[in-house]
């Protein structure tokens, strides 16, 4: 029996166009930098370790840690140094990036859905940012962060989509098993993934239909009924 349902966050509740917002998203961040390293330099060792944190993680290590195991020693500058700039960067400059993200009603009311069913929620976006990033997202998709037991973030966990260890790591965190859970989501691959603990998947169906292994699939008008139905 599922009891909780984990919803992804881009593409799934919210829409943005992924280029375009990584490149306003950089181009924000790399002048705060700007003092310490080539700019051209430090947007590309960004991406490199970003990459590098989401294909190798670490026992034991956390995504920020594994981030800056290799973005510090890429860039010759302690993480002491680094950090703070990232978090004045995600004060001041992150909120300004809304304009980039569009509100999808009927992701709202899925998740209104879900918990007036009784379902524990989770937001299984990756964890590649701090959880003050990701609670400001999760508003730009007009919801609140208080909607959603468990929230990944790049300081609490260890994992990123599309490794099993993410989805493991986010049923453990809502204390239910990987077979209690559904997970929702857009992206065939990164959120398919869920199967691999044994997670039942609805893929959101934006487009073509996927040639696809999932459990169910459809728009978010047709996940609303299959919560409301309560058979999962």
């Amino acid at each position: 029996m599922i009891r909780a349902v984990l919803f992804d966050l881009d593409g799934t509740l919210s829409f943005m166009d992924n280029e375009e917002f990584m490149r306003n998203y950089v181009g924000l961040l790399v002048p705060r930098f700007s003092h310490l390293y080539s700019p051209d330099k430090f947007a590309k060792q960004l991406m490199r370790s970003t990459d590098f944190m989401v294909k190798e993680p670490k026992p034991g290590r956390t995504n920020l840690q594994t981030f800056f195991d290799d973005f510090s020693k890429a860039v010759g500058i302690p993480f002491s140094v680094l950090w703070p700039i990232f978090e004045e960067y995600y004060e001041h400059d992150f909120p300004n990036l809304e304009y980039l993200v569009e509100k999808k009603p009927e992701g709202k009311k899925a998740v209104d859905t879900a918990l007036r069913q009784g379902y524990l929620t989770a937001v299984a976006a990756n964890p590649v940012m701090p959880l003050k990033a990701i609670k400001e997202r999760i508003r730009w998709a007009g919801l609140t962060p208080e909607q959603f037991k468990v929230i990944p973030s790049i300081e609490e966990f260890h994992f990123c989509k599309p490794h099993p260890g993410f989805f493991s790591e986010l049923a453990e965190a809502l204390a239910v098993e990987p077979s209690q859970c559904l997970m929702v989501g857009n992206h065939p691959v990164e959120d398919l993934a869920a199967r691999q603990v044994g997670m039942k998947t609805f893929l959101l169906e934006t487009g073509a239909a996927e040639a696809v292994e999932t459990d169910y699939r459809g728009d978010l008008s047709e996940l609303t009924e299959l919560l409301l139905l309560g058979n999962l």
